[in-house]
């Protein structure tokens, strides 16, 4: 059951007054194997959604961004690099944030959502990514596929209690720490299952930028 308070600041992290659609969002890429064939998943189910990615591999991926937004995707900033921005000195955070902005709007044109690594953020990051001109997207649902186990446990985690206006994340790159073993489940496997799950409860996937411009924002108090 969502939140009835709406706090005048914060994350969006789901959609009021949007029954009938979810917003699919994409984390760390673009990835030169796993992109590509969630963009096939995504083509054939006629869904959109919105790929947070990382100005480095986007800058050396051009082709995967421009294929993103020529199938009516959207792109969103994730930072530069897969770093936690609450662990940057303020000068380091607010220089890099502005650099890989523009980065991206010269792949992508003018980008205005933005997901911090990790979901990290303080009210100070949290600023300079308004000030910035963004608007700061977090999630209501995950599929918690950085983790090792089957791609149905991972799209049912992500479907179960699914309602209208759930901001779900999934992953594409995937950037892990040293110690944390890549996990074997296929990616595009639980975005393929879902989006059919979707279906069946007759929720449309579409972009974060679509259901932004039909509902009201729930927000959240989303420090950490």
């Amino acid at each position: 059951m969502k939140s009835a308070i709406l706090l005048p600041v914060g994350t969006v992290a789901s959609m009021f007054d949007v029954p009938d659609a979810v917003a699919l969002t994409f984390d760390d890429g673009p990835d030169r194997d796993v992109t590509p064939r969630v963009l096939d998943v995504l083509r054939r189910h006629g869904a959109k959604a919105t790929f947070f990615v990382l100005t480095d591999y986007a800058v050396a991926r051009s082709d995967l961004v421009k294929r993103i937004l020529d199938e009516g995707h959207e792109v969103g900033l994730h930072f530069d690099r897969h770093d936690r921005i609450t662990d940057l000195s303020p000068d380091t955070a607010w220089k890099r944030m502005l650099e890989a902005r523009q980065r991206l709007a010269e792949l992508a044109g003018p980008v205005s959502l933005f997901r911090p690594p990790y979901g990290s953020q303080n009210y100070l990051t949290y600023l300079f990514a308004r000030l910035l001109g963004f608007k700061v997207i977090g999630w209501s649902r995950t599929a918690d596929d950085w983790r090792d186990h089957s791609a149905e446990s991972s799209a049912k985690q992500a479907t179960e209690n699914l309602v209208g206006g759930d901001i779900i994340l999934m992953h594409d790159g995937l950037e892990l720490g040293p110690a944390e073993a890549i996990p074997t489940l296929d990616r595009a496997q639980v975005a393929d299952l879902i989006l059919t799950e979707a279906a069946k409860r007759g929720l449309k996937a579409v972009t974060v930028g679509a259901i932004l411009r039909r509902g009201v924002p729930q927000r959240s108090h989303w420090f950490r």
